[in-house]
């Protein structure tokens, strides 16, 4: 089950989030199981189900499986929770330790480590997650990177919170020792279930939406620019990625829910060339198109 916290925060709205990192020498400058106190550190089925996938894709790119570390785990939870209960999204956490610093803190061996994040109102099961990661340059790195040895995987819900669902994977090059229900500093505590959602019948003809304006391949206005799509068909949620390359989202990235249109700040205005995908997510998962536009001179 996921660990599960009471609703306390404001607002509600649909959206979808990722965010990779990576350290690959050695740091170690802080002191052990500092401010990593984490109350549940089971591991439920959709977190196990993410182990698979991870591992299988792994064994298609030639990289050893990876085995759960029990201190992973708790860095992962901490962070996961943290997001969900202070309302950010970031690999630099509410007390302003990067990723790296945090699993060091939570008793993760010195070595080179990583950290995938992903929120999303829909992003419940391992597969979403894993769809949404693998289609993500930085992300899909970490996921098949051959020198790391261990993973801690954690989702976290709260109804509350912006983005309900949050995803945390840490990497380590270390095999610590540990694994779930050994080495761990937290007591899992039973916690109910959200109600399962009724399935929506898939669309008889999925269709992909589609830019409408600005038109594909013009020049931009400005910096500041509205991006509106129609609606396609069967479509469950849209996400776009705004970025200087080619799949990137630099600029901006994010889920629209329903809502056919994003208005992007902080477009460069240099003639360059920028970079829209546009996501559509069905029932059976995700799919893009990709456009290209000139900045404003």
């Amino acid at each position: 089950m996921p660990k599960l916290f009471p609703p306390f925060l404001a607002s509600l709205m649909a959206a979808g989030l990722l965010a990779a990192t990576a350290v690959l020498s050695p740091v170690r400058t802080v002191d052990a199981l500092t401010n990593c106190t984490v109350a549940d550190l089971s591991v439920d089925s959709e977190e196990s189900a993410f182990l698979t996938l991870v591992n299988n894709y792994r064994a298609t790119k030639g990289a050893e499986a990876l085995t759960m570390s029990a201190n992973l785990n708790r860095a992962a939870t901490w962070h996961a929770t943290d997001m969900a209960t202070k309302a950010y999204f970031s690999h630099t956490d509410s007390l302003g330790r990067s990723s790296n610093t945090r699993m060091m803190q939570c008793d993760v061996k010195p070595g080179g480590t990583g950290e995938n994040i992903a929120a999303g109102t829909n992003w419940d099961t391992a597969q979403e997650a894993f769809n949404a990661w693998v289609n993500s340059s930085g992300h899909e790195a970490n996921m098949r990177n051959a020198n790391y040895r261990q993973i801690g995987i954690s989702r976290v819900y709260l109804a509350s919170a912006p983005y309900r669902w949050y995803w945390v994977t840490d990497f380590s090059t270390v095999n610590d020792g540990t694994s779930p229900g050994g080495g761990g500093g937290g007591t899992a505590t039973a916690t109910p279930v959200p109600p399962t959602p009724t399935p929506t019948p898939p669309a008889t003809v999925n269709t992909k939406a589609a830019m409408q304006t600005p038109a594909p391949g013009s020049q931009l206005a400005g910096d500041t620019v509205t991006f509106s799509w129609n609606a396609g068909s069967g479509a469950r949620e849209y996400f776009i990625y705004v970025g200087t390359r080619a799949g990137s989202n630099n600029i901006y990235g994010g889920s629209t829910g329903q809502n056919l249109s994003a208005t992007v700040d902080d477009i460069p205005t240099d003639g360059r060339t920028i970079y829209v995908r546009l996501w559509t997510r069905f029932s059976s998962g995700w799919q893009s198109t990709d456009y290209t536009y000139r900045a404003a001179p």
